[in-house]
């Protein structure tokens, strides 16, 4: 068991680091902009110099080695006393070096004697702090804190643990920062409460994957200039592909059958039902899946020669498979 941890684990590893590096790269140049003017934080007065002072002072506390704990509890701390503008810029930079300093952390809990000691005392679904209660080595529940206060929430991927950002640290934030962030820390926390795939198979369902592209949707539309807005539209290409192709372990029509998933007609034609006369009548994706369930219906379901040619020509897989 612990000689198999860095072949075995290889692509997971690699996978949570070039999301958290490319989330990094698309962000961390372009901080500043898609942000709005300075504004004044909920019922809170505050002058551009004590903000500035603040916002100084947590970019010190930030960027030194293992700052992120010290930089969370001084930021909770001073949030309210900053312009609107100051309190979404550290909210941001939080997230970037979250994001940068997740390979690291990973590869730390990633090493075999330290995978076989916290896969000794785990329960299915434990927390960091539920695992750092069961152990009574010092090394581990220090590193165990440390990810924890980092801002990450601990997972099990295809037989190992793995730290991964935890959105809903940022909750205690979302009333200080502009509102295209608040909505953006909500979409990402239901993409790390609840993981949609994992060993190439979709972990929710049919209709949970169309609520999200929705809400994805939404938030372009919504917030086209927003700093995080190339984030939300990879999530939206991965829900894309989800949505008309499935993944390899759970394909959208059957390898066997070629027949569409029955759970899949089920739920699609549950979300276009209710949403017809709602605000997202006007989606574009939902009028695209609209299309496509017609082209499907009249295939009797089967993945036919002209269902794969509607879907290479509207749904091409080259143009939503993100970098």
């Amino acid at each position: 068991m612990t000689t198999s941890y860095s072949s075995k684990n290889k692509g997971i590893r690699t996978l949570l680091a070039a999301t958290a590096i490319a989330m990094l790269l698309q962000t961390s140049l372009s901080t500043v902009s898609g942000i709005a003017s300075a504004a004044p934080a909920p019922n809170t007065k505050v002058t551009s110099a004590s903000s500035t002072s603040i916002y100084k002072s947590f970019q010190t506390k930030l960027y030194q080695k293992n700052g992120l704990p010290g930089a969370d509890r001084y930021l909770e701390s001073h949030i309210s006393q900053v312009t609107r503008y100051h309190a979404t810029l550290m909210v941001l930079q939080l997230e970037n070096v979250r994001n940068k300093a997740l390979t690291a952390m990973t590869d730390r809990m990633l090493v075999p004697n330290v995978q076989d000691q916290m896969l000794k005392i785990y329960k299915s679904k434990d927390s960091f702090t539920q695992l750092m209660s069961r152990t009574k080595d010092k090394n581990l529940r220090s590193l165990l804190q440390q990810a924890r206060d980092s801002g990450y929430r601990l997972v099990m991927l295809e037989g190992a643990l793995y730290p991964i950002m935890n959105y809903s640290a940022f909750d205690k934030y979302i009333s200080y920062v502009n509102e295209d962030i608040q909505q953006y820390i909500r979409i990402m926390a239901v993409e790390t409460n609840t993981i949609a795939a994992e060993d190439g198979g979709l972990m929710i369902g049919y209709q949970e994957i169309l609520n999200r592209a929705l809400n994805q949707e939404t938030f372009l539309n919504d917030y086209p200039k927003s700093n995080r807005t190339q984030q939300v539209q990879n999530l939206l290409n991965n829900y894309t592909l989800y949505t008309f192709y499935g993944l390899n372990n759970t394909p959208l029509f059957d390898y066997e059958t070629n027949k569409m998933v029955a759970a899949a007609q089920k739920g699609y034609k549950a979300v276009l039902q209710r949403h017809n006369n709602s605000e997202h009548n006007d989606s574009d994706f939902l009028k695209k899946l609209g299309t496509f369930m017609d082209v499907v219906a009249e295939s009797k379901y089967e993945k036919t020669e002209t269902v794969e040619t509607w879907l290479e020509q509207h749904v091409p897989v080259t143009k939503y498979s993100n970098p």
